[in-house]
């Protein structure tokens, strides 16, 4: 278990090029708190692995309106005598575009402390990476910018605002994204309308979507990893599920407030 929260960002991360249709009338939350669960399933085991929570909040910077997007994720303390896990994750966007304008990213894992941190230049057309991490030299390195891109943490959002109404069952989106100082494409394939139960029981209207994960040697097949977001005005990430070599990861949607978590809702 020792991947399992760092993993449940590094699958649940997509972002998408200007050829997604997308709902030019939503607006994502202000204020929003969603908390996740984070279980390994082995067989017919289930175990409790971790949490994560993600936060939406908003700033004013050069006379521009912008998202400030935060998540965290914590493997659990009873865990603590195996191994330890911390991951923070923040991300300012434009408000217009979401097109990023600075990532942070801090993780530390097993006493394996990592920092990456990106800011991008739409005028000169680069992103400036900086990433440091235990045990090795800091490295500074720039990658070029063409056209709209994310990064790890706006994507998730970016992916609510997605019309998939008029997406046809099997259809290819390749996207481009940067993460872990690497500016790459990423395949995401539209399965079609599900359901998804959640905490509660309820049953809720879902779009469910397959992420292809090339040359991995951790998830047990390129089409491994699947999400489901809500077939509804919120349109949540609401679940997600990665087969891997030995066992299944698995996230579900716990809570969700536009001001905190002191209630179940």
């Amino acid at each position: 278990m020792k991947f399992i929260v760092s993993l449940f960002f590094s699958f649940l991360f997509f972002t998408a090029g200007a050829q997604v249709k997308t709902d030019t009338t939503y607006q994502l939350p202000v204020g929003e708190r969603l908390h996740y669960k984070i279980y390994y399933k082995l067989g017919d085991i289930w175990i409790d692995a971790g949490f994560a929570n993600f936060t939406t909040d908003t700033l004013t910077t050069d006379s521009t309106f912008k998202y400030l997007f935060t998540a965290e994720g914590y493997s659990l303390k009873k865990y603590n005598w195996i191994y330890t896990l911390e991951d923070h994750y923040k991300s300012v966007v434009n408000a217009n575009t979401l097109m990023p304008v600075r990532f942070e990213k801090e993780n530390t894992e097993a006493g394996v402390w990592v920092r990456n941190i990106y800011n991008f230049d739409y005028t000169g057309k680069k992103v400036d990476m900086f990433m440091e991490s235990t045990g090795k030299q800091p490295v500074h390195k720039t990658g070029s910018l063409n056209g709209f891109i994310t990064d790890a943490l706006s994507a998730v959002y970016y992916i609510r605002t997605f019309d998939f109404d008029s997406f046809d069952v099997g259809d290819t989106l390749i996207f481009k994204t940067v993460l872990d100082g690497k500016i790459f494409d990423q395949s995401l394939i539209y399965l079609g309308k599900d359901s998804i139960k959640t905490s509660k029981g309820d049953v809720v209207p879902a779009f469910k979507l397959n992420a292809l994960i090339e040359n991995s040697t951790f998830f047990r097949s390129d089409d491994a990893v699947k999400v489901w977001v809500t077939d509804n005005d919120e349109r949540w990430v609401a679940k997600a599920k990665a087969q891997i070599i030995i066992g299944s990861i698995i996230v579900y949607l716990d809570k969700r407030k536009l001001v905190s978590f002191n209630t179940r809702n």
